[in-house]
């Protein structure tokens, strides 16, 4: 039988329009779905009345009477207009990492979705790909489909990994009444800095040694040169007066974990800007500390 619901369709073309109604009139949208069904004492076939959602056939209808319909028990239901016998049985079990959205009831069985964070794949619940340094979320997961994560374009950066952040727009210095210490990429923001750059600067009387705005620049700046990751790990051992060897990762962690450590040193009143120019020249970095020395310092 063609559903009524059909007769909602909000742009049928003029071909099928004329041939549509006739045949809803002919079923006729309000007559109740009946069904056939033989009669045991007379062996007729009867056109009997099926039994709404939520209710099931208790008794088939016969030459004196239409069929009996009677709720479904707990635990159980039937969806649609039916001629069922007895009603079907609740049987979705809410599995691990899913949540219940829909609890069983008289017209509708269970129904279970993956908890936040997760999504449906192959009938498991899986967690949510997160999106790594250089990417932001394009598209949050949802219960059915998992992230979606696209590289930060010219201007934008990511510097966390996460299922949930998108890409951030780079901060304009000049906007803030700083200037730019470190141009941003798409790992890291553009870093200001309100220290006065360069040697040459008249405003500048001493070393950056105690300038924290300038100790924070320094940090910055030697952070995110392109020193070799080898390089990069070395300068770290060196600081850190440590042989230990650290775990294979990619430029963008390891520089922003060095800048991490370089700050611990900062906040814990360490000679930060001595001791990463030492650093430095025991690590042969020659051109860097240079580049230091004459960005930072007077000679």
């Amino acid at each position: 039988m063609l559903p009524c619901h059909v007769a909602n369709l909000r742009h049928p073309s003029k071909w099928m329009l004329a041939p549509l109604l006739l045949i809803l009139a002919e079923l006729g949208c309000n007559a109740q779905p009946t069904y056939q069904w033989k009669d045991a004492v007379t062996n007729k076939k009867l056109t009997c009345q099926q039994c709404p959602p939520g209710t099931f056939v208790a008794q088939h209808c016969t030459r004196d009477r239409q069929t009996v319909c009677a709720p479904c028990p707990d635990l159980h239901y039937t969806q649609y207009w039916n001629y069922l016998e007895k009603c079907r049985y609740c049987n979705v079990i809410c599995e691990e990492k899913q949540v219940e959205v829909q609890q069983c009831n008289a017209t509708h069985n269970r129904v279970c979705q993956c908890q936040e964070g997760y999504y449906s794949e192959m009938e498991f619940c899986v967690k949510h790909s997160e999106c790594p340094l250089g990417f932001g979320v394009e598209k949050l997961g949802t219960p059915f489909e998992d992230t979606q994560c696209v590289t930060c374009p010219h201007g934008y950066f990511s510097s966390s990994i996460s299922s949930t952040k998108p890409c951030q727009r780079h901060q304009d210095c000049k906007q803030q009444g700083k200037v730019t210490n470190v141009q941003g990429n798409q790992y890291h923001d553009t870093l200001c800095t309100t220290c006065r750059l360069g040697r040459n600067n008249s405003s500048m009387q001493g070393p950056a040694l105690g300038d924290d705005d300038c100790e924070q620049a320094m940090i910055d700046f030697v952070a995110y040169q392109n020193i070799p990751i080898r390089k990069l790990k070395r300068l770290q051992q060196i600081l850190e007066r440590s042989p230990r060897k650290q775990a294979l990762e990619n430029r963008a962690v390891v520089q922003e974990k060095f800048r991490a450590f370089l700050i611990h040193l900062k906040e814990g009143h360490y000679e930060v800007t001595k001791e990463l120019l030492d650093a430095l020249r025991t690590a042969k970095l020659h051109s860097i500390e240079e580049k230091v020395r004459e960005r930072f310092l007077l000679n």
